[in-house]
């Protein structure tokens, strides 16, 4: 329950049209309403030391470090501690090559996930054939934008 940018200043803050006091107040609102004592715990991976070095990183400035434990891993060899969520955001490849691996990670990817089929799993992909190389029709599919790439959030819950 922690208000995106909670822990920003923008720009706006500093119109002479906005009374300051809004800003205090509503900072203090959004602080109130944090839950501390939520049960929540989340456990990321990557292959690549810099992108764990950066989630640390930003877990720190949202303020969940203490919730998050990230580490160095290959997703051939995930294993979930316990049924939960798994939300995966892959490299998506933009040279032939590059697109080659992606696909291959995808296949892989589905071998690993669906031989935990306790866990519940979202994945986004720009690939218009994501589901051919997982080796599954998702439960449900949503259209989004990670960025400025148009991709689609593959869900399998079933």
């Amino acid at each position: 329950n922690i208000a995106p940018g909670i822990n920003r200043r923008f720009a706006a803050e500093k119109w002479a049209v906005i009374d300051p006091q809004i800003w205090k107040d509503e900072r203090q609102n959004a602080l109130g309403a944090v839950k501390k004592t939520a049960q929540f715990r989340a456990y990321g991976s990557d292959i690549d030391e810099e992108s764990v070095r950066l989630t640390l990183e930003n877990a720190k400035k949202a303020g969940v470090a203490s919730r998050i434990r990230v580490s160095k891993a290959d997703v051939r060899n995930f294993m979930a501690d316990e049924p939960g969520i798994v939300f995966s955001n892959p490299p998506y490849g933009e040279r032939m090559l590059e697109v080659r691996e992606a696909e291959k990670l995808y296949t892989v990817m589905g071998e690993v996930y669906r031989s935990q089929p306790e866990n519940k799993y979202y994945i986004i992909s720009p690939h218009e054939e994501f589901e051919h190389f997982y080796g599954k029709k998702a439960d449900k599919r949503r259209k989004l934008y990670n960025g400025m790439m148009k991709c689609q959030l593959f869900m399998y819950f079933k």
